[in-house]
């Protein structure tokens, strides 16, 4: 290994700092290494990245093949690669750390020196962290954000904090903020306490700006939220997104200050959870492009399964209709404008809705209201749609009958796919179940199998009453 780079980055003579680039830029300097690489150029691929910013490096790095990666890993030292990591947005470190995995990691670790180990560690998601802490110094096996269960405040606090006691002065509060040495950079209040109980917050700005005699209590603000170790992530990023916070003390019981989840960790427990919570809506969650294809398989799967068991509820119901199918053929030629039109309507309405509960939106909100609010939307969209329609089918197929059938059943499955859009996720977080995972396959197959029902049972009664000519 050779070429390593600084923990702290400085100017380079020639290259100067690090600059933004756009993602075209780093796409085609990905391709560039991945050529290098591939003709043996190992050094040459290092000299062309070396001097971006850690971010560029770390997505170039972690999105090469794992071939290409452990040739580039191998001309990095565990400096550098630890340096990439500190350097990045928590949230990026946190996706290159878990793309590069524990078989990785585990060296680059080996190499470091503890404090280094454990700076880096801490960037990693919690899982990932967890899984190499064995090939560690058992100090850093003990450090407090490993022993609490992952996405919890514990796995997010930072165990040294600034703090100053409620009867010192600006000096003191500014003192420990120095003595925390790099760290110190993470926050964006000193803590006041009142023997070890949290007493109030000071912002940097207030201390920056205080006259040299001020003191704690002139400075203090009272502390707006708190948690416990045991305290959801997910419940972290809902109290930083209401209430505006840049950071949360963690307490115990008694209100002793035990750690502080800082700016960056909530931002990284944010991005994590909203991120969760899309990929939950198409049941991926925990996947990741590039990973291993056996999580792949057990996190689709599955739910591609169920998902195929729904679809024969459709079949089910069209073959219930057979018979009018055979006699009037045109009528399957429509089935997919139903159904389509159908689950997008519900699934816009699901999104909506899922979001919604996960950013305490619907607070007040009542579930009457909200169902008349998206029946209604869903007719005035109806109305349209089936006229549009009807209008397409008529001017197409030159039949005013088969025009009445689709607008008609047009109109019933967006009625239908607003309302069951809302009510299947409000239904699910009644009975304690996330409406995320499971509410894309109910309120799809509702649309699927009521929308065909009612578009075939409409066809058919159209056929007998007028006979075969109104086709």
């Amino acid at each position: 290994m050779s070429n390593g780079t600084p923990d702290t980055p400085t100017l380079d003579p020639e290259g100067g700092a690090p600059v933004a680039i756009s993602l075209d830029e780093v796409s085609e300097i990905a391709s560039e290494v991945r050529d290098l690489i591939e003709a043996g150029e190992e050094h040459s691929a290092w000299e062309r990245i070396r001097l971006l910013h850690p971010a560029d490096i770390g997505i170039i790095v972690a999105g090469l093949p794992s071939t290409s990666r452990d040739a580039m890993l191998r001309v990095m030292t565990p400096e550098t690669v630890a340096w990439m990591l500190r350097q990045m947005n928590p949230v990026e470190a946190g996706r290159v750390g878990a793309r590069l995995g524990s078989r990785v990691l585990t060296p680059v670790l080996q190499q470091l020196r503890p404090q280094q180990a454990l700076d880096t560690l801490l960037r990693l998601p919690t899982r990932t962290a967890r899984e190499l802490t064995a090939i560690l110094p058992r100090h850093v096996e003990e450090t407090p954000q490993l022993e609490h269960e992952p996405d919890t405040a514990g796995s997010l606090m930072a165990g040294r904090f600034p703090a100053v006691a409620l009867d010192d002065g600006a000096e003191a509060a500014r003192a420990s903020l120095r003595a925390l040495d790099e760290d110190r950079r993470r926050f964006t209040h000193v803590f006041v306490v009142d023997g070890e109980r949290l007493a109030g917050q000071i912002a940097m700005v207030d201390l920056a700006l205080a006259e040299p005699d001020a003191t704690v209590v002139q400075l203090a603000t009272p502390v707006i939220a708190t948690v416990t170790v045991e305290t959801p992530a997910e419940e972290c990023s809902r109290l930083q997104r209401h209430y505006n916070l840049t950071q949360l003390p963690v307490v115990d019981d008694e209100q002793r200050l035990v750690g502080v989840v800082a700016a960056e960790s909530l931002l990284s427990a944010t991005v994590e959870q909203d991120t969760q919570q899309m990929l939950r809506v198409a049941s991926v969650s925990g996947e990741a492009v590039g990973g291993p294809l056996a999580a792949s398989i057990r996190t689709r799967l599955p739910w591609l399964t169920v998902n195929l068991g729904t679809t024969f509820l459709a079949a089910a119901t069209i073959a219930l209709f057979e018979s009018t199918l055979t006699q009037v053929v045109v009528l399957a030629a429509f089935l997919p404008v139903v159904a389509g039109q159908g689950g997008i309507g519900g699934t816009q309405t699901l999104t909506l809705i899922v979001r919604s509960i996960a950013l305490g939106e619907l607070v007040g909100v009542r579930a009457r209201q909200l169902l008349v609010r998206e029946a209604v939307l869903g007719l005035v969209h109806g109305i349209w749609l089936g006229v549009l329609v009807a209008v397409i089918a008529v001017a197409w197929q030159g039949n005013p009958g088969l025009g009445l059938v689709l607008g008609i059943a047009m109109l019933g499955n967006m009625v239908i796919a607003g309302t069951v859009g809302a009510a299947v996720p409000l239904a699910l977080r009644r009975i304690g179940v996330d409406p995320a995972v499971a509410s894309a396959v109910i309120v799809t197959t509702a649309t699927d199998v009521l929308g065909f029902r009612l578009y075939l049972a409409r066809a058919r009664a159209v056929f007998y009453l007028r006979g075969s000519r109104a086709w």
